[in-house]
């Protein structure tokens, strides 16, 4: 199961530490030309269309125009393996039948208009469309699922998982694995230690995860084996949350220079730094689940461990 860690413009460059780190970015006017400054380039990438951004806007650039923006960043970085996804209406608002309906007709409706743009550029191979799955049950997962099929996608994401809990989460991934088969499946924004075990003993291909960025946000760091988030005790959490002021054992490329620097609340500067720490800990976790779904046997993501020249 391969781990995308989700990147915009004011995040740390996870590549510079973790050189074979995987992205996703958004089509969203902030990223445009920032791909370019990685001094390493992602080797895999997915190119999100931004849809969770656009829909709280007034106005919406067109399909084309996203389009284009994430062709952009396909030119600006060149990776071995890339998917392009399509705008979809997320059903993160959507209360009503009719609304779900509606959200579901409207992401096929993009999906389809999206393919024809695809098949327009005549991509190298290694790069691929991703439709997204949009559903509020068995049979409208199932349903969305099959209709991107008809049109040609052959990779698929599943996505408005945010606003369920954490077993109707694992319940929908089942449906849509079961539909498309897992090794075909990404899932949008799951981050979860439970939801990442199921994946793992699902069998899905790939997900994606702010988390270690969004937990650095909030002056929260991560340790693993076992995973633990502590809030940094100069922040001003709830005092019941577990603190922490001091380092713990670590090896990630942050700690190796100096660890006391997770520990500074501010600037941004050490808010990145965090997330980088972070990564390589949430990395550790899912390279653990890895290894214990294949029997103990040595199950590395390239990205967990980093040495200093």
């Amino acid at each position: 199961m391969q781990f995308y860690v989700g990147w915009s413009h004011s995040d740390a460059i996870f590549t510079d530490y973790y050189p074979d780190c995987s992205i996703l970015v958004s089509a969203v006017p902030d990223n445009k030309g920032t791909l370019g400054r990685f001094k390493t380039k992602p080797k895999k990438i997915i190119l999100d269309c931004g849809s969770v951004y656009y829909v709280k806007q007034a106005t919406r650039p067109s399909l084309k125009d996203i389009f284009e923006i994430q062709v952009s960043f396909l030119e600006s970085c060149d990776p071995y393996e890339a998917y392009m996804v399509h705008f979809d209406e997320p059903m993160l608002n959507k209360t009503s039948l009719s609304e779900r309906y509606m959200a579901m007709e409207k992401t096929l409706f993009n999906a389809y208009e999206y393919m024809n743009l695809f098949n327009s550029k005549n991509f190298a191979r290694h790069v691929l469309p991703m439709g997204v799955i949009q559903g509020y049950d068995r049979a409208s997962i199932e349903f969305s699922a099959k209709e991107l099929s008809r049109m040609g996608y052959r990779s698929f994401g599943i996505g408005s998982l945010l606003a369920q809990n954490q077993n109707k989460q694992i319940e929908m991934i089942n449906y849509a694995a079961d539909t498309v088969g897992s090794s075909n499946l990404h899932v949008f924004g799951v981050t979860g230690v439970p939801q990442m075990q199921a994946m793992v003993d699902i069998g899905v291909r790939s997900f994606d995860s702010t988390r270690p960025t969004m937990a650095a946000a909030f002056f929260q760091v991560f340790y693993s084996r076992p995973f633990k988030t502590y809030f940094l005790s100069k922040s001003h959490a709830k005092l019941s949350s577990p603190r922490l002021s001091e380092p713990l054992p670590c090896n990630c490329p942050v700690c190796q220079v100096n660890a006391h620097d997770l520990f500074i609340p501010s600037p941004r500067e050490h808010m990145r730094l965090r997330s980088i720490h972070n990564y390589y800990h949430l990395s550790i976790v899912i390279n653990d689940l890895l290894t214990e779904k294949n029997g103990g046997e040595g199950y590395a993501l390239p990205d967990v461990l980093w040495t200093r020249n």
